[in-house]
């Protein structure tokens, strides 16, 4: 029914859409990690201010810049970690943008070719082939 290189390139989508979703687990992980570094930072941030409020009344009284110092270099720390994050992140979202213009494009395509198939029987036509394919 639909020509076969248009078949072919939904396989390829799918093949590709699944080979990301595959590595989702990667990037839950590395989440994941973030989310536990962030859990200690605050914890950090707690710690300094307990500190911080019990030497007022000592004469060890730690100065407002050494806790402000203490506090950027932790800051810089979340920075960093988010940074990471976000250079897992950044990829991945561009290639399932990618993904969906060429599933975009290649349901224009088809409709342009086979104007007499509805779109469930194109849905059904490539959902046929992707079964095909194990996909």
């Amino acid at each position: 029914m639909i020509d076969e290189s248009f078949l072919q390139r939904a396989v390829y989508i799918r093949r590709t859409y699944l080979k990301m979703s595959n590595n989702m687990d990667f990037y839950k992980e590395k989440t994941e990690n973030v989310l536990v570094k962030l859990d200690d930072t605050v914890k950090k941030i707690e710690g300094i201010q307990e500190e911080y409020e019990s030497k007022k009344q000592d004469k060890k009284k730690q100065s407002p810049e050494d806790v402000l110092t203490e506090l950027l270099k932790i800051l810089d720390e979340v920075e960093e970690e988010g940074n990471k994050l976000e250079s897992l992140v950044n990829p991945l979202n561009a290639e399932i943008e990618k993904l969906a213009k060429e599933e975009q494009e290649l349901y224009r395509l088809i409709k342009e070719r086979h104007s007499n198939l509805s779109d469930d029987q194109i849905v059904e036509c490539v959902k046929k082939r992707l079964i095909e394919e194990n996909l």
